[in-house]
């Protein structure tokens, strides 16, 4: 099965390697071989958890053929869009010539399945671990628990925000950790199945979006702060 690859690289000092045709999945790296490397074992396991959620799997990885098929590299610039050095001004993430491709019925039915079945995930280990545990602050980190799950939802707001596709302010998001999960989940529900056929390219803030690329963004950043989750609380 041919696996077609896009390579953003330097994400926070790190590269990641994103099959174009599975939002949801991706692998880090310190650079472009070794992200290249782990991404068998990302897909592999991504099969295995789509296997584990429904009885009609759309993916089956044999005879994996991966092929690197585009490179950016992340930037900053500022309010003049000028470049800056790393880490000043506003991050510039890929913009691949594929995220131009509009989006299938059947690809938008399956990113819903994966941000639904990821929602369900983050929200049960939310519910599940203590109250103490999700107010600790950790050395090193931005967040708490409870930051981390609102900063997911603020995400998804700005996500939806760069196509104009959410009324709503930051300022309206509910101070509730889950409240305010519900209130993005429910901009995704409504807006994702318009997305088919929809060739609508924006550029705001230095950076082209269109729905492409908004899918596979909001899957990522999703599973990513799942993950982040798990190592904070398991070690």
């Amino acid at each position: 099965m041919q696996i077609r690859v896009g390579m953003e690289n330097n994400v926070e000092g790190r590269t990641i390697a994103w099959p174009l045709d599975f939002p949801g999945c991706f692998a880090y790296g310190d650079d472009e071989t070794d992200a290249l490397i782990r991404l068998p074992g990302e897909l592999l396991n991504f099969e295995v958890w789509i296997k584990d959620h429904t009885s009609d799997p759309w993916i089956n990885f044999e005879g994996l053929d991966i092929r690197i098929e585009e490179h950016y590299t992340t930037h900053y610039i500022n309010e003049d869009y000028k470049i800056m050095p790393q880490g000043q001004g506003s991050e510039v993430n890929a913009w691949f010539v594929d995220d131009w491709r509009p989006l299938t019925e059947e690809e938008v039915s399956h990113a819903l399945s994966v941000f639904r079945w990821q929602r369900d995930e983050l929200l049960a280990g939310l519910t599940t671990i203590e109250q103490y545990i999700l107010e600790k602050e950790y050395p090193g980190q931005r967040w708490n628990i409870i930051g981390i799950a609102k900063h997911v939802a603020n995400a998804e707001r700005w996500y939806m925000e760069r196509l104009g596709l959410t009324s709503l302010a930051s300022e309206d998001l509910a101070m509730d950790m889950e409240e305010r999960l519900a209130q993005t989940a429910a901009i995704i529900e409504e807006q994702f199945p318009n997305f088919p056929g929809q060739e609508k390219v924006v550029g705001i803030d230095g950076e082209f979006w269109s729905c492409r690329k908004v899918v596979r963004r909001i899957l990522w950043h999703q599973r990513d702060h799942i993950e982040h989750i798990k190592e904070l609380v398991f070690g």
